[in-house]
């Protein structure tokens, strides 16, 4: 799917503005123990400039999706359930994770997050996203 694609390939470059630009607010990320509901770009930019720092001190280089399911709820949303890869310079795998996406279709017919669900049992791509002290020391 060009979506999870265009994506990934965001995360491989680094690109914060092009990330932010992949959601639409207010954009919700949740796992079994924690949510995050982010209403302004600057927060969602924030955390995911700490993700990015993350993933970077984890030698993670690539990041490869897996999509498994691929559902549409309504005219404009869509549910996509899917497994990501996260790779090393040496494209050994550093970490796997499920993770679901409910995505709206906006005017221009690109698909935005509203949500995203990790379903991580390890709880090890979680660990990338960033409390609020961090996000309120990048800044």
């Amino acid at each position: 799917m060009k979506f999870l694609m265009d994506y990934a390939h965001a995360l491989d470059r680094h690109d914060v503005e092009r990330l932010i630009n992949f959601c639409l607010l207010p954009t919700v990320v949740i796992n079994d123990h924690d949510k995050y509901v982010f209403m302004q770009g600057d927060d969602l930019a924030k955390s995911c400039q700490v993700m990015l720092k993350r993933l970077r001190a984890a030698n993670i280089v690539r990041h490869l999706p897996n999509l498994t399911q691929a559902i549409r709820l309504s005219d404009t949303l869509h549910f996509l359930k899917m497994r990501w890869q996260l790779l090393d310079a040496d494209d050994q795998v550093v970490s796997v994770c499920a993770t679901s996406y409910t995505l709206q279709e906006v005017a221009d017919g690109s698909l935005k997050i509203i949500v995203a669900v990790v379903d991580d049992d390890q709880e090890s791509i979680f660990q990338f996203f960033s409390s609020n002290n961090e996000r309120d020391s990048i800044g």
